[in-house]
C-alpha cells in the first residue's frame, strides 16, 4: 500500500518496471503512492489498461503536512487536482469516500542511550485520518533495522491511543523491498472503493514476510548502498567502515558491480553474465537492478550538476 515510481524524486522504479514486477509475481493489486502526486499512479494505470494486464492498480498519494508527517490518501478521485499543495497541513476535509493512513510516524525520531528509549509524544490524529503504519519497510530495512523492536512497540502504542486501524507498508523506492511488509485484507480487493471501505472498517492485518526473506532484503540494500557511495563519488570506505560494513566484502560487491555493468553495456544476456561471474540467476537479475538504478541516479546528478552551472 506504499509504492513510489520516478514520480517521487527519491523512487527508483519506472512505471512499466513497477507493471512488470506486479505481473511477473502474480499480484493482482499494486498500489503507487508517490510524494504529493498521483501522477505515477495514474501512468501505472494507464499502462495496465493500455496492455490490459489484469492488475487492480490503486491510485494514491503521500502528502508532505505541517501537522502530521506524511499522509497516504487513496480514494476516487484523489488523481484530480482537489488543490493539494506540499507542506501544508493536513486537509481534514478530504471526502468521506477517501481512506488516509498516516506513514512512519517515528521516522528519525526514536534514540536509545543505556538501553532507555527516547522518542516524543506525537500529536492526536484527527477523525480523518483512519489508520497508521506501524510496520514500516523505509524504516525497518533501511533506515533503523536495529529500532525495528522500537518502532514496533511505539507504534502500536499510538493506533491504539488514538482508536485507529495498524497496517503494514514497504515503502518500496526500490524494487527489492517491495514486498516485505504488507497488509492482509478480510476479502478480495476489487477495485478502490472495496479497499477504502475494508481499511476503514479495520478488517485488515498487518503482515511481514519471513526473517529470512526481510535479511536477503536488508542484504540488498547494503549492496545498494556501498555501489551508490562509489558511483556518486564521495569516501565510500569511510562511510562503509561508519555503517558497520566489512570493507573487503564491500570492495567485493563493487568489483562484481563493475563486471555485471560491463558486461551489461556489452549485451551480455543473463546466462553470459551468470557463467563470466559464477554468479546465481537471482544474484545476476539483482546487479542488473542496481546497474538500471545507478543510470537513474548518475542521471539525477547530471541534471543537478547542469542546474548549478
Amino acid at each position: 500500500m506504499h509504492v513510489h515510481s520516478r514520480t517521487s524524486a527519491c523512487g527508483y522504479s519506472t512505471h512499466q518496471r513497477l507493471l512488470e514486477l506486479a505481473v511477473a509475481s502474480e499480484r493482482g493489486v499494486l498500489a503507487v503512492t508517490d510524494h504529493d502526486s498521483a501522477a505515477g499512479g495514474v501512468a501505472v494505470r494507464d499502462l495496465a489498461r493500455r496492455n490490459s494486464d489484469d492488475v487492480l492498480v490503486l491510485v494514491g498519494m503521500e502528502l508532505t503536512t505541517t501537522d502530521f508527517g506524511h499522509v497516504i490518501v487513496f480514494g476516487r478521485g484523489v488523481e484530480e487536482d482537489w488543490g493539494w499543495v506540499k507542506n501544508s497541513p493536513f486537509p481534514t476535509g478530504i471526502p468521506a469516500h477517501w481512506v488516509a493512513i498516516q506513514a512512519h510516524p517515528y521516522r528519525g525520531a526514536i534514540t536509545v542511550t543505556d538501553g532507555a528509549v527516547d522518542a516524543p509524544e506525537l500529536p492526536s490524529l484527527p477523525e480523518r485520518i483512519d489508520a497508521v503504519e506501524v510496520w514500516n519497510g523505509g524504516d525497518r530495512i533501511k533506515k533503523s533495522p536495529h529500532l525495528r523492536a522500537e518502532y514496533h512497540d511505539l507504534s502500536w502504542s499510538h493506533v491504539r491511543r488514538n482508536g485507529k486501524v495498524g497496517v503494514a507498508s514497504s515503502d518500496g523506492h526500490r524494487p527489492i523491498w517491495v514486498h516485505s511488509y504488507f497488509t492482509r485484507f478480510e476479502r478480495p480487493v476489487e477495485s478502490i472503493e472495496g479497499f477504502v471501505d475494508q481499511l476503514r472498517a479495520g478488517t485488515v492485518t498487518p503482515q511481514s514476510q519471513d526473517d529470512a526473506h526481510l535479511q536477503w532484503c536488508y542484504e540488498g540494500h547494503r549492496r545498494r548502498e556501498v555501489i551508490e557511495w562509489q558511483q556518486a563519488g564521495k569516501d565510500w570506505r569511510g562511510l562503509a567502515a561508519a555503517g558497520g560494513h566489512d570493507l573487503e566484502t564491500a570492495a567485493g560487491v563493487l568489483a562484481t558491480f563493475e563486471r555485471v555493468q560491463n558486461l551489461d553495456f556489452r549485451g551480455a544476456t543473463m546466462a553470459q553474465i551468470a557463467g563470466e561471474t559464477t554468479l546465481e540467476t537471482h544474484m545476476v537479475a539483482e546487479y542488473l537492478d542496481i546497474v538500471d538504478e545507478e543510470k537513474h541516479s548518475s542521471a539525477k546528478r547530471e541534471a543537478k550538476s547542469r542546474l548549478r552551472r
